[in-house]
């Protein structure tokens, strides 16, 4: 469960540290030379150094083939975790979790989450609260799901922001508020989650929640069936079907609905 897992492009490593030993490993990396990366890191990683022990992890886990190395950074992770470095704990329980490097193991999954979130790591709190509302190495616990996800979406992690949402729109683990699912929803969804966008777009055409804006329940069906939501394409050909919030056009219509049920091309084969 790819979701659960913190995993950085590489465009974004350089703000992970003020570390001035980095410095080359970043330059390489935005360069996209990932092998040259990988060989400043290595060096500074055996001393101790924590967050190069963390981003040389990072750099072997999403690499390309022949670069890739799951084991070796699940090694460095560790190694990184072991000294309280709170994306390291995060992304090793991801590794737990998907058995990736490791063998699949919720409990100690949800024990690396706990330790990072316990430090104010949003994505682990994400993690953790989902991990609570399925039972998966913890207690299920919808109060704890929602207590971990208010932090995280506070934090403007868009998952927790439509998984938080949810829970206000069903009354899990907090009391009902449509009102306040809405605005969570619609945080998530100024992020472009689609199934936020989704869900965003049924409650302003129904008036749930929101004033009834069918104008603008559209434009997120709209932008939800853009990111390849399928129940958003079949709510926009309904929208354009009856007229709600757009101008009656079946043409348009007919053709939200075929993409709706093609079927997904297949991916080409890997080289």
């Amino acid at each position: 469960m790819r979701v659960l897992a913190f995993i950085l492009a590489f465009f974004s490593l350089p703000v992970l540290s003020q570390n001035e030993r980095l410095v080359p490993a970043m330059g390489a990396l935005e360069r996209g030379d990932v092998r040259q990366a990988i060989d400043s890191l290595k060096p500074l990683a055996a001393t101790g150094d924590i967050e190069a022990q963390y981003t040389l992890a990072t750099v072997l886990e999403n690499a390309n083939p022949p670069l890739q190395d799951i084991e070796g950074a699940r090694q460095w992770y560790q190694r990184a975790a072991d000294a309280g470095h709170a994306g390291a704990q995060n992304n090793l329980g991801a590794m737990h979790f998907d058995g990736r490097g490791a063998l699949r193991d919720f409990g100690e999954a949800a024990r690396l989450y706990k330790l990072a979130a316990e430090q104010g790591h949003p994505v682990a709190q994400t993690n953790l609260a989902l991990m609570h509302g399925r039972g998966l190495g913890v207690p299920q616990d919808m109060v704890e799901m929602a207590k971990l996800l208010e932090k995280a979406a506070e934090a403007g992690v868009a998952l927790a922001q439509a998984q938080l949402a949810r829970l206000y729109l069903d009354g899990e683990g907090v009391p009902q508020n449509a009102a306040e699912a809405v605005k969570w929803f619609r945080l998530a969804a100024a992020q472009d989650h689609d199934v936020a966008q989704f869900f965003l777009a049924v409650l302003l055409q129904k008036g749930i929640g929101a004033q009834r804006d069918l104008e603008a329940a559209f434009a997120w069906f709209r932008r939800s069936a853009e990111r390849g939501n399928r129940l958003a394409m079949l709510e926009l050909a309904r929208a354009y079907d009856l007229g709600l919030g757009v101008p009656n056009d079946p043409v348009q219509g007919q053709a939200w609905r075929d993409r709706a049920t093609a079927k997904p091309k297949p991916k080409p084969a890997a080289k």
